[in-house]
């Protein structure tokens, strides 16, 4: 079975702004030591960045969505790239990144890393901001209001993410229980001002940072922009 994110009411307006895009996303459900997830993650934007990070950060609870059986609007339906599987490793290896990223340098975590998203402004979409927040950790406060700090407060704040959030530790024991394809809705405007219209009404913080840092990517949604192909038609 193939699952849909439903557009939540009232984006109408959203959905006029640009195009529809139905994202090629994962739906797994897998048993860790630290317990059991249910999420959709995005199985094309982590393959074309070659970034194991955008595995996490595009990953959302299933039950926070709305899910259908049936594509509820039409729009461009992109391949599916990454399987189940391979999803899992991307976040073995984002826990692994995270962890070097607590032991750089300001000035090399700069050079190397596109981590400079606003902070303040990012909600956890595996994590409610207020749990996330009132963790005995103090680096979660710490982010409060931050965009720019260091590589050890990014880096213990994306593995507190993958810990709690995904349940991913050092342990690979993973065991996968479904992987199954599914879709999750974007909307794409001329200038590359993305939205989600299944999870909030107002702009994609992510996607619009993985567009803004990721030439790849950029360059692959500005070509999907000025086709009207379907993929998979």
């Amino acid at each position: 079975m193939v699952l849909y994110a439903t557009p939540k009411k009232l984006s109408e307006v959203i959905l006029s702004k640009g195009k529809l895009i139905w994202m090629p996303y994962i739906h797994l459900i897998y048993k860790s030591k630290k317990g059991k997830v249910d999420i959709l993650v995005d199985s094309l934007t982590p393959d074309i960045s070659n970034d194991p990070l955008i595995a996490v950060l595009t990953a959302r609870k299933t039950k926070l969505l709305k899910m259908s059986s049936s594509e509820p609007l039409k729009g461009i339906k992109l391949n599916h790239r990454l399987s189940g599987e391979e999803i899992v490793e991307k976040f073995f290896e984002a826990y692994e990144k995270a962890d070097e990223l607590t032991r750089k340098s300001i000035d090399d975590f700069y050079e190397e890393s596109q981590l400079d998203i606003d902070w303040s402004r990012y909600r956890a979409l595996l994590i409610p901001s207020k749990r996330l927040l009132s963790r005995k950790e103090p680096i979660f406060k710490y982010l409060t209001g931050k965009k720019e700090t260091s590589p050890y407060a990014v880096g213990l704040f994306l593995k507190g993410i993958i810990k709690s959030g995904l349940k991913i530790i050092e342990s690979r024991e993973v065991d996968i229980k479904l992987s199954e394809k599914a879709y999750y809705p974007i909307v794409i405007t001329s200038d590359l001002t993305t939205y989600e219209p299944a999870w909030k009404l107002s702009e994609s913080i992510i996607y619009n940072w993985i567009l803004d840092e990721y030439s790849e990517v950029r360059d692959f949604f500005t070509k999907i922009l000025e086709s009207t192909v379907d993929e998979n038609a």
